[in-house]
């Protein structure tokens, strides 16, 4: 399984606009060298929670984007150094 991003996206929530500045949803497809992230449909930890995925512990990838094969729900956190994989759901 890969664990590290293909390139460091720019983070806004696509649920209220507001840039992700420490946590948040991120999906992805899954690549040998890494994930591809899908920057345009990440959402906020304060979104992904309470707006999409109240029935669990955290949203369900069919929440966030259409399932494909090879898509992943990355859950990030941002760092000074760009973003950081913490867990995927795929």
């Amino acid at each position: 399984m890969t664990t590290g991003l293909r390139s460091t996206p720019t983070l806004t929530c696509s649920e209220c606009s507001e840039p992700i500045a420490d946590a948040g949803y991120l999906p992805a497809v899954e690549r040998d060298d890494g994930y591809e992230p899908l920057a345009d449909a990440a959402v906020c930890d304060a979104c992904g929670f309470n707006e999409i995925g109240m029935m669990g512990c955290a949203p369900e990838l069919d929440d966030v984007i259409d399932p494909e094969p090879d898509r992943a729900l990355l859950y990030v956190t941002v760092t000074d150094d760009g973003v950081d994989v913490v867990s995927a759901k795929g």
